[in-house]
């Protein structure tokens, strides 16, 4: 049987039998992936430190007939800990996570990794404001998707420089009143060709972050990817 050597990030852990896991991976090559781990639980086994939760690794496997390949070895390249020191980090982590899961087939979804890995990273990054990280990766996330929203508007001539959001048009519609303005949407197109830590060097006010905060989750759970 033929090895492969990647790297990977856990998705999900399940307990089987006595002493083993299945532990769903995605990977930079192969995608999402399960893989049993045999006698992970046992107090001596020296696979545990690496299949911990908020972590990097790389893994060796050998893939199987049906859907559960097998982990050889694993170790640890990065482990992000100071997302379980923040109560608000280390929820959101989990929805990351747990949306990537539930929405990626099995041997998809490769093009996903580099999403989580770097999700990890600003998450990570006390010094970056989670609200920024959270937009970023629900937008990416939609791109990738192909469910962007319309993030172009059409400028009128007057002074008007509001706007409301349209969750059934998917698009920005200029409004007296509206709740945002050209510079938050001017914001999104940003978040598409930024990192969050580029994006944490932008002026934004801290109404304007948290309104697009509130905003990504409703876009997403309108096309079926709540989290």
């Amino acid at each position: 049987m033929n090895q492969i050597v990647t790297k990977g990030i856990v998705l999900r852990r399940l307990n089987y039998g006595e002493a083993d896991r299945i532990v769903t991976y995605i990977t930079p090559d192969l995608g999402k992936i399960s893989l049993m781990v045999k006698g992970v639980r046992k107090p001596k086994s020296k696979l545990a430190g690496s299949i911990e939760l908020f972590g990097e690794s790389q893994i060796t496997l050998i893939l199987g007939k049906g859907d559960i390949g097998n982990l050889v070895s694993a170790r640890l390249i990065r482990n992000y800990g100071e997302i379980a020191k923040d109560l608000d980090r280390t929820n959101f982590t989990y929805k990351v996570i747990q949306l990537i899961n539930r929405h990626l087939e099995f041997s998809s979804g490769s093009e996903f990794y580099d999403l989580v890995k770097e999700s990890y990273d600003n998450i990570n990054d006390l010094r970056i404001d989670l609200r920024i990280t959270q937009i970023w990766f629900g937008l990416n996330f939609l791109d990738i998707m192909g469910h962007l929203p319309q993030l172009e508007v059409k400028v009128s001539t007057g002074q008007i420089d509001g706007y409301d959001f349209s969750l059934e048009k998917m698009e920005f519609i200029e409004h007296d009143n509206g709740e945002y303005t050209r510079n938050d949407i001017k914001y999104l197109r940003l978040a598409l060709s930024q990192k969050p830590k580029i994006l944490s060097n932008i002026q934004s006010s801290d109404t304007s972050l948290q309104h697009l905060s509130v905003l990504l989750p409703l876009i997403m759970g309108c096309g079926g990817f709540e989290y």
